[in-house]
């Protein structure tokens, strides 16, 4: 058995094409410039299970077994030998380590510090591009062989459902075991010598056990996010890590500002969520909401921003010279410019037992749904929109039975044609119009739900065991009410929108030019994507704003600094 690679299968062993697995001659020599030559013995370990941090190992000679370990039990999970490598996408997010690499026959490794990594991908793009490409295909690996954390806990406990929705939006590498139905959730707390009462907890990879962590708790154990650099005042913070926040901190990090990138859950945003964007430029095939994350956390992290992970913007006060942001941890972050790309939040639907069955069969995205249900089971989705299309196909393609219920008379009214040409060729999706979800049921789990046709007031059980609930969102601006101008619906309102005579209202009085762009009422603070009033509400825009939004902060931070010239730049329009 080999070292999984690009070219892996996913289902049991991986089958690989070796000589597009192994590196050459050349490739090695370009890494050996940056790393140093290390001779191997028998039994020894070259990086263990909960490591938090690792070289990219070159094998030389000599071979190397992957392996991990749950409850005392070691599991064999790969081998490796000359030519090949060991990293995994933890190299390069900071994450925890989730196997160990035991050397089984003696020999010698190249062992390339991350730096040096990034220097080498930065020399030669095919072969950056090729690990990178790797690297992906072992994470999805290792998910599909079960290894990652444990999380052990009841379906109908509020905490388990949390802590799930925090991995799998985080696109932590994990396993759940149920309480009330998995016996090796029994064996995992007996070997910990840990009651039901004490769950959920969280089994760590190298056997730190969590009890009922917080979010926070869980982040800095998995070694993903971190709190803000205690009294450091930022160039820029980015508050939101949807498309919009990420493209900001990508170009803000890449230009030399010093950049803080906050979210309250994960990197990704709605986006992360998504099954599969078909129609975003450049990706002729598609991509999944959660690898266009994952890419873009990793460009993130790679110019060197600040990710403050998980917290909550609460408020913002201070003045033009210097923001404070509130956080929910308690912390304050501090920045000369704010960029807000706080997105949406989920609707609900009026429906009753929509409470009760909250994870348990309710979601707000089809991530997950696929893992929760059994093979074959019949899905509802509400809504009328591409994220519905997308899930749809999406969750069809797996098996599924699949229902659209939506209040209009046409898909097409606001969903891409590319989608509703795929809904109609489909005969496993079905559209019921004029229809909408009145009634939740089912015992442990949604098994019904009652969906009501508008027109004739009738009204029919659908047996379902999910309902994935997509019909929009609104703004998440309640804690910046008082501190920046907000539309009727609760967006930002920025640039010429603000008005005509802005400059000579407080606090812009004095100033030699207009809000910028995508600047809000107060100077200095920035908004982008759909959070903005008036946007365009696509992934492509929100990328585009957050990018423009880096060239209006420096713009700003010169003229603050008293560094740019009297007359102002033409501002891109």
């Amino acid at each position: 058995m080999d070292l999984p690679g690009a070219d892996a299968t996913h289902e049991g062993s991986p089958v690989l094409s070796l000589p597009e697995v192994r590196l050459t001659g050349e490739q090695i020599d370009l890494l050996r410039e940056h790393g140093e030559v290390r001779p191997t013995v028998a039994g020894e370990v070259l990086f263990a299970e909960g490591d938090r941090g690792y070289d990219f190992i070159v094998i030389l000679a000599g071979q190397v077994a992957i392996v991990d370990h749950q409850a005392g039990t070691e599991r064999e999970l790969a081998s490796g030998g000359p030519g090949e490598f060991l990293a995994e996408l933890n190299l390069l997010t900071g994450e925890r380590l989730f196997t160990t690499a035991v050397v089984t026959e003696p020999g010698a490794v190249l062992a390339v510090p991350v730096t040096g990594l990034h220097a080498v991908i930065g020399q030669d793009q095919g072969l950056g591009q090729w690990i990178i490409r790797t690297l992906f295909a072992r994470r999805q690996w290792l998910a599909q062989m079960q290894t990652g954390l444990r999380i052990v806990g009841s379906r109908s406990s509020p905490q388990t459902r949390r802590l799930l929705e925090f991995a799998v939006r985080n696109r932590l590498p994990h396993v759940w075991l149920d309480t009330d139905t998995d016996p090796a959730a029994d064996a995992v707390l007996a070997h910990h010598h840990t009651p039901a009462s004490e769950t959920p907890v969280v089994v760590m990879r190298g056997g730190e056990l969590l009890r009922q962590p917080s979010n926070a708790e869980l982040a800095r154990a998995a070694g993903i996010g971190t709190g803000p650099v205690a009294g450091m005042t930022y160039d820029v913070a980015i508050i939101g890590a949807g498309p919009a926040g990420l493209a900001a901190a990508v170009y803000g990090a890449s230009e030399g500002l010093a950049t803080a990138l906050v979210d309250g859950l994960a990197v990704g945003g709605q986006i992360g969520t998504t099954s599969r964007i078909e129609n975003y430029l450049g990706f002729p095939v598609g991509i999944t909401g959660d690898e266009f994350a994952q890419r873009a956390y990793i460009q993130v992290l790679r110019f060197g921003a600040s990710v403050v992970l998980p917290a909550t913007a609460t408020g913002l006060s201070g003045d033009a010279a210097t923001r404070v942001i509130h956080l929910d941890t308690g912390d304050r972050l501090t920045a000369h410019s704010v960029i807000i790309a706080t997105g949406v939040t989920y609707r609900t639907i009026d429906a009753a037992g929509l409470d009760r069955f909250g994870g348990l069969g309710v979601f707000y995205s089809p991530l997950g749904v696929d893992d929760e249900i059994h093979p074959g089971d019949p899905v509802v989705i509400v809504g009328g929109g591409n994220s519905a299309g997308q899930a749809a196909i999406w969750l069809a393609d797996r098996g599924h039975r699949v229902t659209i219920a939506v209040r209009g008379t046409d898909l097409a009214e606001h969903m891409s044609r590319y989608l509703t040409d795929r809904i109609a060729g489909r005969p496993d999706i079905e559209v019921r119009y004029h229809s909408a979800v009145r009634d939740l049921d089912g015992s442990q789990w949604l098994e019904r739900v009652e969906v009501e046709d508008l027109t004739s007031g009738t009204r029919e059980a659908l047996p379902a065991a999910a309902l994935v609930v997509l019909v929009g969102a609104e703004p998440h601006t309640e804690w910046l009410t008082g501190s920046v101008l907000l539309d009727d619906g609760g967006y930002l309102v920025t640039g010429s929108a603000l008005g005509p005579d802005t400059r000579h209202r407080s606090p812009w009085t004095g100033r030699d030019h207009d809000p910028y762009l995508l600047e809000t009422s107060a100077p200095g603070v920035f908004a982008v994507g759909d959070v903005r009033s008036g946007s365009v509400k696509r992934a492509a825009a929100a990328v585009g704003e957050g990018s423009i939004a880096v060239r209006f902060v420096s713009e700003y931070l010169g003229r603050r600094a008293g560094f740019a010239a009297s007359t102002p730049a033409r501002q891109p329009s």
